[in-house]
């Protein structure tokens, strides 16, 4: 079917009441002039995407982001994609309680820095469709009951039945407003300062294509679809993965091919893994998504020193579909979703994870289910729950798996928790939102945590020449005693067999054929050491050469 009828069925099932031909030409002009096709290949193994946020490291006398700039350029070799967390006014949540769309916060410079960095990098960027700040203009337009606010926000009224809406967060849903109209009730899934926008109204969609045209023209090609499976809502159901909210997912797809078919969609949805690739399955909805149940189960794997779980969850977990790919990661701006382990941990397991993280001066948060509260994630820095060495171990395995591989900046520099931050702020994810100087960063990425760092840099910078180590090239979990994980990337001659110790003792390993350690240029054949920790790539079409 030709796109642009594709685009019109989409729309006329998710705004019945409305002409589809004039919604179509509404989108049109609010993301301008549709741009050809320039590259087949969204992704390849030379991809590694850096997560940071717009003032991680600071300077005075200097923009963040050009600060953001400089840092790059010591990573370069390492990472050709950098999300920048959002960079917008907002009012709470790192971020993602957007004041302002359309502008840059001056906080952290302009639309020319985010063009300055995307000259040299892919930028992925944040569309936070599920809601706005309490400080968003639509919020002030909805207290005195006119447009776009009266429209644009969703509502609902005390006699609804929500009991049944999935919910990551223990606040009240249901916020009472004081407008010009009377006392109206504001949903808000994520908190009260997160207002929940109505995508059953078209000025909602028009909106965000506006935002997706100011990202495109400051070089924005990857966009984050945050919180996405919470987007439509309806009282009396779930409230997450709704069908009308998979139709959305694909019309913005749609709309973003016919605007610029070289940008990439990215679904963010912290959930269990069958959950999550339903945005994915069907090869119409997002090109990426992430892969959230790795995170604990990666976690788990080396605070217990056990490869067990993971490797059972890698060797039969769904794999998506061909051209679509997983975004792995271990750490993140939020903390380490558990409910994406469900199902694959039982409680005591979990309980292990919420141990540890205790354990290292971290903590967690939870989830209303009924009238109990579940562990949701746990709120620890990676360096503070694994130590620098492990740490190092993770994100390796992290760079070897199918998929693309993405890093946060303080866990690839091994920040410790942030307890100062976290007590300052009252809020649990601050232990892992550090915030630096350049000065202090230059003081303390020094010793054991900056020759971590080098020593990630460098491993990344060899994944790139690897082939083997392409998104979509194929992944088989060998049949290895736990703690020894292994797996092999590619098919043929040009495989790449990836071992790594997740334990605490030492292991060996018969390597049979001749190989060559592609991470330490070491020739290995019969019993290989295996320390705690050690990560090869072992391949036998460079021993032969």
């Amino acid at each position: 079917m030709p796109l642009e009828q594709q685009i019109l069925e989409r729309l006329g099932k998710l705004y019945p009441d409305h002409d589809e031909r004039d919604l179509l030409a509404q989108c049109k002009a609010a993301l301008g002039e549709s741009e050809p096709a320039t590259d087949s290949q969204r992704w390849s193994e030379r991809d590694a995407v850096l997560i940071c946020y717009p003032d991680q490291i600071v300077e005075d006398n200097r923009a963040p982001l050009a600060v953001l700039e400089s840092i790059l350029k010591e990573t370069a070799e390492a990472f050709s994609t950098i999300h920048i967390l959002p960079f917008f006014p907002s009012s709470s949540d790192g971020g993602f309680a957007v004041i302002d769309h359309h502008v840059v916060d001056v906080k952290f410079g302009s639309w020319a820095n985010i063009s300055s960095i995307a000259s040299t990098h892919q930028v992925m960027a944040d569309l936070v469709l599920n809601h706005v700040s309490s400080s968003h203009r639509w919020v002030e337009e909805f207290r005195a009951d006119v447009e776009s606010g009266r429209s644009c926000l969703k509502t609902a009224s005390r006699n609804d039945d929500v009991t049944a809406v999935v919910r990551p967060r223990t606040s009240d849903l249901l916020v009472p407003c004081e407008t010009a109209a009377g006392t109206k009730y504001l949903w808000c899934t994520f908190g009260p300062d997160q207002i929940d926008v109505d995508w059953e109204e078209p000025e909602v969609l028009l909106e965000m294509l506006r935002v997706v045209e100011a990202l495109l023209l400051a070089g924005v090609r990857w966009f984050r679809l945050d919180a996405v499976a919470y987007v439509q809502k309806h009282a009396g159901t779930s409230c997450i993965h709704l069908e009308e909210t998979h139709e959305l997912v694909r019309l913005l797809r749609d709309l973003l091919t016919w605007r610029n078919p070289n940008a990439v969609l990215i679904t963010e949805t912290n959930v269990p893994h069958a959950e999550n690739l339903s945005y994915v399955r069907d090869g119409e909805q997002a090109h990426v998504a992430y892969n959230f149940t790795l995170a604990p189960l990666l976690t788990y794997a080396l605070a217990i020193g056990s490869a067990t779980k993971l490797a059972e969850w890698l060797r039969d977990a769904e794999e998506p579909p061909e051209h679509t790919t997983l975004l792995n990661f271990l750490s993140s701006h939020d903390g380490i979703g558990l409910r994406p382990a469900e199902g694959i941990l039982n409680e005591d397991e979990i309980q292990a994870l919420v141990d540890a993280s205790v354990q290292a001066n971290g903590t967690w948060s939870g989830r209303s289910d009924g009238e109990d509260i579940l562990p949701y994630e746990l709120n620890v820095s990676a360096a503070s729950l694994l130590g620098i060495d492990r740490l190092l171990t993770a994100h390796t395995v992290l760079a070897s798996l199918r998929g693309i591989p993405a890093f946060y900046l303080p866990a690839v520099e091994s920040e410790p928790n942030d307890i100062d931050a976290a007590e300052k702020q009252g809020d649990n994810r601050a232990l892992n939102r550090p915030k630096q100087t350049v000065a202090t960063r230059q003081a303390t990425l020094i010793g054991k945590r900056k020759t971590a760092r080098d020593e990630l840099l460098r491993r990344l910078s060899v994944r790139r020449e690897i082939p083997a180590f392409h998104p979509e090239a194929s992944q088989h979990v060998m049949n290895l005693e736990s703690p020894l994980l292994g797996f092999a990337r590619g098919d043929g001659a040009s495989s790449v067999r990836v071992i790594a110790n997740m334990g605490f003792t030492d292991m060996t390993l018969n390597v049979r054929d001749r190989s060559f350690d592609l991470l330490s240029g070491q020739e290995i054949c019969g019993e290989l050491l295996i320390a705690p920790g050690d990560v090869f790539w072992l391949s036998t079409t460079a021993a032969r050469s």
